[in-house]
């Protein structure tokens, strides 16, 4: 490149945008810009040696002369001297001297920019922010707990808070217990829990000061009082309300007219337009609150059936005696979805006179034995049904065994034919589900020349947008391509007639197998959760001398950028490994 090239060539930010700098001037100009009138004086110099016209032209030129620093700083040949004030010099010393830095660089060392979308970052900053934030103690006076198990009430309160917190003091004198926390929040958090019972009495748990205030006597100081109440208070005072503790008894009955839910606009199971999630958070909460719920009663709610609050069987396992007295509930299917195996498994007394089940099947025999049988097969433990002893004879003992619809046994986690299968089964399970989460294509070589594999999707657990067509077609050919498990339905009993392909979605071969496993989507199967799955397995004879072990499981997995989960079966024939193989 020749002198004249360089002085076209783009410069500065002009050159990011595309520009062209004209040619570099003969004469090159200084100009220094500061405090005095110097660099002023000059520029009017200048303008006077150029002897251009007026006009406008002129006004051009002026325009021209007013353009901002920066872009005259891009100007070829011009050179620009910044010199800052004394206040403003003393000023970036004293940023550059200050321990925290949002960016720039120090004479030192180089200090890395700020920000806010780095996580680590993000959460160092607000580490930072906590570390250096005043601590706002707020004292709460505790009762009711046991003599002797002070020493739990600290880690009972964190558990059910659902907060990170330690406590800044702990003060226990004649049964109460004084708990000193940091801020208002936790506080908030840990008065919530006003009620809970802890071992076999509810905790008393009230906001204390020095001057002797407490939530009973006083009104709290403003920064302690709660901005808004929330759903889940509400629940909570409702709940509170109708517990007694005395015969661990929870009275639900004709929640739609209780004052406090009326109070909040909380429409309860059973009424109309009621929400889905408040009978499933009264269960949850319920459970939490009172730890052993003998007694609950749901009279006057109009249930047509149970599904509401369904979710006592998961909170509330202890319960003896179940009211649904006065409902409209119209046959025995209304329960199903409290009955069954493990479920409500101590229920000894149910009452359901005054809902229409009762009369129907008295209508349709002629008597209450169908209708004392169906309860009992229900509720195998069944001893008293309207407050009437539940007495049936062996005929009607055999009948009801024969034409149980649920199991009277629990079953077992596992079945294997023998420890072999098992240990291999476990052994295979651990090693292919975490190379399908991390390296799926080391799984290619474990696959037959004759394998084959599919999905078959029986339930759509969230909304996707659907692919069709061609744009299906060219994610399947398109080797960087990720495809949904939709994509691949082949449940061939949700497919149309019209459509109906039997090879559709049926890959075979290791090779054809390796290039699906990489477009579906990224998972997380969470093995040390045991509890989420359930694995069977037994041999059975290929051929005069060979066997194969059929392994399936059952259980949950979760996408990479998703936290729902989804669950699932997968099935799998493992025959021994020819000669050679990796």
């Amino acid at each position: 490149m020749n002198k004249d090239q360089q002085n076209e060539a783009p410069r500065g930010l002009l050159a990011m945008f595309g520009g062209v700098a004209p040619k570099k001037p003969t004469e090159s100009a200084t100009t220094t810009i500061g405090n005095s009138s110097t660099g002023i004086n000059a520029r009017k110099k200048e303008e006077s040696n150029t002897g251009r016209g007026g006009g406008a032209m002129k006004r051009s030129t002026t325009r021209k002369e007013r353009r901002s620093l920066a872009l005259r700083a891009q100007q070829p040949g011009r050179i620009v001297t910044v010199t800052a004030s004394p206040a403003e010099a003393k000023q970036a010393q004293a940023m550059e001297d200050d321990d925290i830095s949002m960016g720039g660089t120090g004479k030192k060392q180089k200090r890395k920019r700020f920000s806010p979308y780095n996580s680590r970052q993000r959460a160092q900053h607000i580490q930072m922010k906590q570390t250096n934030k005043p601590v706002e103690k707020v004292d709460i006076l505790i009762a009711g707990f046991a003599p002797g198990s002070e020493h739990n009430v600290v880690p009972y309160l964190q558990q059910k808070s659902k907060k990170q917190w330690v406590p800044l003091d702990v003060k226990v004198d004649q049964g109460q217990m004084l708990l000193s926390v940091d801020g208002p929040t936790v506080a908030h958090a840990i008065t919530r829990l006003n009620g809970y019972i802890y071992g076999t009495q509810p905790l008393q748990i009230r906001l204390f000061n020095d001057s002797g205030f407490t939530a009973e006597t006083s009104t709290p100081p403003a920064n302690l009082t709660p901005k808004t109440t929330t759903t889940i208070d509400t629940l909570r005072e409702f709940l509170r309300s109708r517990w007694h503790p005395d015969t661990n008894y929870l009275n639900l009955d004709d929640m739609a007219s209780d004052p406090i839910l009326k109070k909040a606009k909380i429409r309860p199971p059973g009424a109309n337009n009621a929400s889905a999630t408040v009978g499933p958070a009264l269960m949850k909460l319920a459970g939490e609150m009172f730890e052993h719920v003998i007694s609950i009663s749901f009279n006057n709610n109009r249930f047509r059936n149970v599904q509401q609050v369904s979710t006592m069987t998961q909170f509330l396992p202890s319960i003896q005696n179940l009211s649904l007295e006065n409902n409209v509930i119209t046959s025995f299917s209304g329960l199903d979805a409290i009955c069954g195996t493990g479920k409500l498994k101590y229920l000894r007394e149910l009452i359901l006179r005054g809902n229409p089940v009762k009369d129907s099947e008295i209508k349709q025999r002629g008597d209450d034995r169908g209708y004392v049988r169906n309860a009992v097969k229900q509720f195998p433990m069944l001893a008293f049904l309207d407050g009437v002893p539940v007495s049936l004879t062996e005929e009607e003992q055999q009948m009801i065994q024969k034409t149980r619809r649920i199991l009277p046994l629990a079953t077992n986690l596992y079945f294997f034919d023998n420890e072999n299968s098992q240990k291999v089964a476990f052994e295979f399970l651990t090693r292919f589900l975490h190379l399908f989460d991390t390296d799926r294509m080391t799984l290619v070589s474990i696959y037959d020349s004759n394998a084959t594999f599919s999905i078959s999707t029986l339930l759509k657990l969230r909304s996707t947008k659907k692919t069709r067509g061609r744009q299906k077609q060219r994610q399947m050919d398109d080797d960087n391509a990720k495809i949904g498990w939709t994509d691949l339905n082949r449940n061939l009993t949700k497919m149309k007639s019209s459509s109906k392909n039997p090879t559709k979605h049926l890959y075979s071969g290791p090779e054809m197998i390796g290039t699906v496993l990489q477009k579906l989507p990224a998972t997380i199967h969470d093995l040390s959760q045991s509890k989420d799955f359930i694995v069977d397995g037994f041999q059975q004879p290929l051929g005069p001398s060979s066997t194969v072990l059929q392994v399936t499981i059952y259980g949950e997995f979760k996408e990479a950028d998703n936290p729902l989960p989804y669950s699932f079966d997968r099935t799998f024939l493992l025959l021994p490994a020819v000669s050679g193989s990796p």
